[in-house]
C-alpha cells in the first residue's frame, strides 16, 4: 500500500498549527485558522476515502490559507499516492527548509530517508531545441522556456516532451525514463513560412478561325473570341486566403491552449511570479497573432472575391463580342458580298 511509506499525520499535525494560530489571538487570523483547520479535515478525509487529487487541492488549499511547514508533509503523501515523485520530493525539500530547527531530528532522519527513496523515482531530461522562445513543455505542462537553466526533473514511465512556438508546428517527442537516468532530448522546430500557390501562366495557342455556312446560303466566318482574363491572381488570392485561414486556427488553437496554461498556473500553489507572468505575456501574444492572422484572411479573402467576380463576367463580354464582330459572305447575283462588323 502507498501507506507503507508514508504516513498520515492527522491529528498532532493539526494540533500544532492551531497551537501556533493561538499565539496571536486577533480575530483575522483566528478566522483564517478556522478555515484552514476546516480544509485541513476535509483533505484528511478524502485521503482515507482513496480521493487523493481531491486531498491535495484541500491541503494546499489550507496552505495557502495558514502556511505552516507541517502541511507540506500532508502535500507530500497526497503528491505521492497520485504517483508525483517530483512534486512530493519537492515538498518534502520545502518543509525540511521551512520547518528548519523546529523539526525534531528523529522527524528530520525520516523525512530524509523517504526524500532518499523519491529520489531513485526522478530522471532528468536536459531539453534543447533549435530556436529561442520556445514554449517547453512535458506531459503538456509549461517547465520554461527555451533555452532552459538545466536538467528538468520528471517522474519515471512514459513522458511526452514538446516545444511550441507561435507560427511554427510544434515538436514532440515521445519517451520512456527510468529513475535516476540523465537523457539527452533534442526538439527541431520547423519555421513556418506561409506558401502560396505558384500558377504557371502561358499564352494558349490561337484556335483556326472556324468557318460556318449561314442559313441562308451565305458563309459565315466569325472572328476568334477574346482570350479570358488570366486566374493567375484568382488562385493567387485563394491560396492565399487558405494559408492565412489555417494559420489564424493554429493561432487560435495555440491562444487556448496559452490561456489554459494560465489559468493552471494560477491555481498552482506554491509557484512563481515569473512562471505566472510568463504564461500571462504567451496567452497576450497568441492573441495578438490570431487578431492579426484573422484580419488578413479577411482582406485577402475580399481579395480573391473582387478577382471571382472580374472572371465570372468574362464569357458574357466575350460572347458579345463574338457575335457583335462576325463576318458573313453572302452571294449575290453579280458575285460575293463580304457583310459584318469588327
Amino acid at each position: 500500500m502507498r501507506t507503507q511509506v508514508f504516513a498520515v499525520v492527522v491529528g498532532l499535525t493539526w494540533l500544532s498549527i492551531a497551537s501556533a494560530g493561538m499565539a496571536q489571538p486577533r480575530a483575522k487570523e483566528d478566522a483564517d485558522s478556522a478555515k484552514a483547520a476546516a480544509r485541513f479535515q476535509q483533505g484528511v478525509e478524502m485521503y482515507r476515502e482513496g480521493s487523493y487529487e481531491g486531498a491535495l487541492a484541500e491541503f494546499r488549499k489550507a496552505y495557502q490559507i495558514s502556511p505552516t511547514y507541517r502541511l507540506l508533509y500532508n502535500i507530500a503523501q497526497a503528491q505521492y499516492a497520485l504517483h508525483d515523485f517530483v512534486g512530493a520530493y519537492r515538498s518534502l525539500l520545502q518543509y525540511l527548509g521551512e520547518g528548519g530547527g523546529e523539526i525534531a531530528a528523529e522527524r528530520r532522519a525520516q523525512v530524509e530517508e523517504m526524500s532518499a527513496k523519491l529520489a531513485e523515482r526522478i530522471a532528468h531530461l536536459e531539453i534543447s531545441t533549435n530556436v529561442t522562445g520556445a514554449d517547453i513543455r512535458v506531459d503538456d505542462v509549461s517547465v520554461g522556456t527555451s533555452p532552459l537553466p538545466g536538467p528538468v526533473p520528471v517522474n519515471v514511465g512514459a513522458r511526452k516532451v514538446s516545444a511550441v512556438k507561435v507560427g511554427s508546428p510544434a515538436a514532440v517527442r515521445m519517451l520512456t525514463v527510468a529513475g535516476k537516468e540523465r537523457i539527452r532530448v533534442e526538439l527541431h522546430i520547423d519555421e513556418f513560412v506561409a506558401a502560396s500557390a505558384r500558377v504557371e501562366s502561358g499564352a494558349a495557342p490561337r484556335a483556326p478561325l472556324p468557318t460556318t455556312l449561314a442559313p441562308t446560303g451565305a458563309l459565315a466566318l466569325r472572328t476568334e473570341a477574346p482570350a479570358a482574363p488570366s486566374r493567375a491572381g484568382l488562385m493567387v488570392s485563394l491560396s492565399t486566403t487558405a494559408v492565412l485561414a489555417v494559420a489564424t486556427g493554429v493561432c487560435g488553437y495555440l491562444a487556448l491552449g496559452a490561456q489554459t496554461d494560465l489559468k493552471n498556473q494560477l491555481d498552482v500553489y506554491p509557484n512563481s511570479k515569473g512562471r505566472i507572468e510568463d504564461a500571462r505575456t504567451r496567452s497576450k501574444n497568441y492573441g495578438y497573432a490570431t487578431d492579426a492572422l484573422g484580419a488578413a484572411t479577411i482582406i485577402s479573402g475580399g481579395v480573391a472575391l473582387y478577382f471571382a467576380l472580374s472572371h465570372g463576367g468574362a464569357p458574357q463580354k466575350a460572347k458579345s463580342r463574338n457575335t457583335d464582330g462576325s463576318v458573313v459572305l453572302v452571294p449575290t447575283v453579280g458575285g460575293m458580298v463580304l457583310q459584318g462588323s469588327f
